[in-house]
């Protein structure tokens, strides 16, 4: 049952009532919880609680150093001594076998072997050909003895005309009839020509014979040396590694990769490097900008990409007197460096890594160092804060003779000496 309307005024002005009042009663705190919590005390109840009775400010040491100008360059690693294995076939043969890249093989090992079935059959072939000459050599010189004996046995009966020829020439005129003594003399000089001829035909055959045994004789040392030749290049087959070195394949021929396992090489082609790891190198490039830059001798140091950690100084070794193109289609030119290391590092480096050298182009004297951060601005002076004590700081004017991207190098004139004591950021303690 709903009440009357009085009862419903009286209700709705209470609650208004109480509305108000709460409402002046919360404008009168808010000043004073306002004035209770600043901006510091709130950040004081939100930090950390602190243990120590202050806060220790960070602070730095004066050191001695130089500050050095360097140019950057991209290079790799590369074994100072390197052998080359290349295909020994005179003839085109397939890959069957090379170590995996990368593997460190001892000199005698196996390091290449390739396909010798196309040089067996040669040498089988070529065998057969040279027992087949050497048949149509003793069955020439068969031939050619007998054409010899009949061609003698015909001399001999030439002779033996010429000979009767003489007797009857001698015959005085006196004794017979002078026609008969013509046809005597006749006879003799037919005789003594024919004989004479057939001698002259025994030569120009024995010339002829010589002439035809000596193309096959050839054509036999010929086949000789193919099988001589085949049989060096069967040997061939079987490349044995000539010194210790880690296995690295060549570039194929026509493909932009590696050789690789049925790979066709020919002879003469390089097939497997093998460097020496004990003697590192590196070979970077510089834009031909910088060129001009480097010298030979010019101190460097060396960062692999794999260990950014470890540097390795070095010194520039040599500079290709001629500028080449990046690449095939780069515009820039560079010039080629080598850069000889001081240390080989077997563990570590391997040919083809990847590195950073730095090279030195200037180096100031040695002086005193000090962070860049903690060196302030003061108009055109620089100061730094030096602490005394426990509690006390002082500020010291400095003089900055160069920099780079972390420190300030700054004369030593009796303000400063190695090893004192600065605020590493002098500009946050003036903030607190």
């Amino acid at each position: 049952m709903l009440g009357s309307p009085a009862n419903l005024s009286e209700r709705t002005w209470r609650r208004l009532t109480l509305t108000v009042g709460a409402l002046l009663l919360l404008a009168l705190l808010t000043p004073i919880f306002i004035s209770s919590f600043r901006p510091q005390s709130f950040n004081r109840l939100l930090a950390p609680a602190d243990t120590s009775a202050s806060t220790v400010a960070p602070a730095t040491e004066v050191k001695r150093g130089t500050i050095k100008k360097t140019l950057l360059l991209d290079g790799e690693l590369r074994a100072v001594r390197s052998r080359t294995i290349y295909g020994a076939s005179s003839d085109e043969a397939k890959i069957v076998y090379m170590p995996p890249e990368g593997t460190v093989i001892k000199a005698g090992d196996l390091a290449v072997e390739l396909d010798s079935t196309n040089i067996l059959t040669k040498i089988k072939d070529t065998d057969e050909r040279i027992v087949a000459a050497e048949n149509e050599i003793v069955r020439t010189k068969s031939q050619h003895e007998s054409a010899l004996r009949d061609l003698e046995v015909e001399l001999s009966r030439l002779w033996l005309a010429f000979e009767q020829a003489k007797l009857k020439a001698k015959v005085p005129n006196e004794v017979i009839s002078r026609r008969e003594y013509q046809e005597a003399q006749l006879a003799l000089e037919k005789s003594k020509t024919e004989y004479e001829n057939h001698l002259n035909k025994i030569e120009q055959k024995k010339k002829e014979q010589a002439a035809e045994l000596q193309v096959k004789t050839i054509e036999k040392d010929k086949l000789n040396v193919q099988l001589d030749r085949a049989k060096s290049d069967l040997e061939g087959m079987r490349i044995k590694a000539p010194t210790d070195g880690m296995v690295l394949y060549n570039d194929h021929w026509n493909e932009r990769r590696k050789l690789q396992i049925g790979d066709v090489v020919w002879g003469g082609w390089p097939v497997v490097r093998l460097p020496d790891l004990t003697e590192m190198e590196v070979l970077a490039q510089v834009n031909e900008v910088d060129g001009p830059r480097l010298s030979i001798g010019a101190k460097t140091e060396v960062k692999l990409d794999s260990y950014p950690d470890k540097v390795i100084t070095g010194e520039i070794k040599d500079i290709s007197q001629t500028a080449i193109k990046a690449s095939w289609m780069a515009k820039a030119k560079i010039f080629r460096v080598t850069i000889s290391l001081d240390q080989t590092v077997m563990e570590i480096m391997k040919p083809g890594m990847s590195a950073q050298v730095s090279v030195i182009i200037s180096e100031t004297p040695s002086n005193l160092l000090v962070p860049r951060s903690a060196v302030k601005a003061d108009g055109e002076s620089a100061k730094v804060v030096r602490i005394e004590s426990a509690d006390a700081r002082r500020e010291v004017a400095v003089t900055i003779l160069a920099a780079d991207g972390l420190n300030y190098l700054v004369a030593d004139n009796g303000a400063l000496k190695e090893g004192d004591r600065i605020l590493s950021k002098p500009e946050q303690r003036q903030e607190q």
